[in-house]
């Protein structure tokens, strides 16, 4: 049987497709209402990214900290700038590379964004500014471990001590220039590394050492890997750390050790005219004798990369060294407040480092949890010196792309002064010291606290440096909130 469905009621109205008209009307509003929040909702998304590096890089120092606390030995993050990927690319006509009668043919430079062009041929008149964002860029972190030290039972030889020492024995001598012993200090010891300090004048005080193998034995094949640059040395029990800052390599022992194999030299930091200055604040100095030899030591290297916990940042978001350094300004050694940007180090002959120059910089966590040591480049070469950590350091996260050096009319001030900084936010130049959506961090030495918060900005007065601008904003920042991320 068919069965019949009756006819539709005719009070129920019919369906009918939307018309052309009406559908571009849909389309038309749909669109005005995405212009009006799409931007909103970016900028919320890279204010999230930035707060989220914030917590990324805060966690990952945290958990340095827990390192060295439950392995009993110092752990470092370690900063690595962007400069260390060398492009020596011609794409943008900058440097001409091909040019064999070019004397900066042969320099890999990196070409930056906020960089004036540079004319061809003439290395000593790059701008100041060149480079500027990889060298002050970092958007990969990893750990660093302090290994055992190197102590004189370390040594391939195993003698009977005595005392007084005698030939068999590895020994360290405190040397002075003009002291009367034999041999005579070799250069570049004496006199091309100075007892005179550059900032705080003449200092008499014992900076050369003199390594004594025994007979037969190669004294740069047993230490020669250790007196380095970078690393520390103490004597007999003491506890106080003499800082090595020459030579730089292992070459260099090989070199002035090759008449006398048994001997090498080392020259350390001059620690007497930064004692409770400056980078040595926190060790008080300890003379050491002319003359007096110890058959006792530890040798302290850096800490040394462990690859296995690098982690990158995410994307487009970066600690920008620029702006990082450390609480306060110390007289006589520049502005301490942008000590980690690159414009702060200045090496090289034309005053602008290049990627082998610029160290990646050590934050030093103690076994005790406390922020103890920074590594960073010294201020006019590029080794890498030990800054001990009396103050509170600071790491402002945010975006790349405002990784910026705002441009002045004179090279003197290098572009980053009131200035500079005025017309740069006049033209609407974006840079993570007036983005509301950055963060500053902050790292407590002694206790090792580590904190975040959003940074604050305020309109700096006509005579403000940039140090005093960025310290004034920390100081607004961690006056006005603190947050547990």
């Amino acid at each position: 049987m068919i069965q019949s469905f009756p006819d539709k009621p005719k009070w129920i109205p019919a369906r009918r497709a939307m018309t052309l008209v009406e559908l571009l009307v849909v389309l038309a509003i749909v669109s005005a209402l995405a212009a009006l929040v799409l931007p909103a909702v970016k900028g919320m998304i890279a204010d999230r990214k930035t707060s989220q590096t914030a917590i990324v890089v805060k966690n990952y120092l945290e958990g340095a900290r827990a390192r060295a606390i439950g392995k009993n030995r110092s752990v470092a993050v370690v900063l690595e700038r962007l400069s260390g990927r060398a492009d020596d690319s011609n794409l943008d006509g900058i440097i001409d590379m091909s040019d064999a009668t070019n004397p900066n043919s042969s320099i890999p430079r990196f070409n930056s964004a906020t960089a004036s062009p540079i004319p061809v041929g003439s290395r000593v008149s790059f701008p100041l500014d060149t480079n500027f964002i990889p060298y002050n860029t970092c958007i990969k972190l990893s750990m660093a471990e302090e290994p055992l030290p190197v102590t004189e039972k370390s040594i391939p030889i195993i003698v009977q001590p005595t005392t007084p020492p005698n030939v068999l024995e590895t020994t360290m001598r405190a040397r002075s220039p003009g002291d009367g012993f034999t041999p005579v200090i070799p250069a570049p010891y004496d006199p091309l590394v100075p007892l005179t300090d550059p900032d705080q004048g003449a200092i008499t005080e014992v900076r050369i050492f003199q390594v004594t193998a025994p007979p037969g034995l190669n004294a740069a094949a047993l230490l020669g890997e250790y007196l380095i640059a970078g690393n520390e040395v103490s004597f007999g029990e003491s506890p106080t750390r003499f800082t090595i800052t020459s030579p730089t390599t292992r070459a260099s022992h090989d070199t002035y050790s090759a008449n006398n194999p048994t001997t090498i030299w080392f020259s350390v930091m001059n620690e007497q005219g930064l004692d409770g200055l400056a980078e040595m604040a926190m060790h008080p100095y300890v003379n050491a004798v002319v003359g007096s030899m110890s058959t006792k030591f530890k040798i302290y290297q850096k800490p040394k990369p462990i690859y296995t916990q690098a982690i990158q940042l995410p994307k487009g978001t970066c600690i920008d060294l620029s702006l990082s350094g450390f609480a306060n300004d110390r007289s006589g050694l520049s502005d301490y407040r942008v000590r980690f940007a690159s414009d702060w180090v200045l090496t090289g002959s034309d005053g602008i480092p290049t990627p082998e120059e610029l160290r990646p910089i050590y934050l030093v966590f103690s076994p005790d949890g406390s922020f103890s040591r920074v590594f960073a480049n010294q201020k006019n070469g590029p080794q890498s010196v030990r800054i001990d950590s009396v103050e509170d350091v600071f790491l402002h996260v945010g975006r790349i792309d405002q990784v910026v050096m705002p441009l002045d009319p004179s090279n003197a001030s290098l572009g980053r002064n009131v200035a500079g900084l005025t017309a740069a936010v006049a033209s609407g130049t974006k840079m993570n010291l007036t983005d509301a959506s950055s963060y500053v961090l902050r790292l407590s030495p002694k206790s090792g606290a580590i904190t975040a918060a959003p940074i604050r900005f305020f309109t700096p007065a006509a005579t403000d440096t940039l140090g005093d601008i960025i310290g004034k904003s920390r100081l607004a920042t961690y006056n006005s909130t603190i947050t547990g991320q």
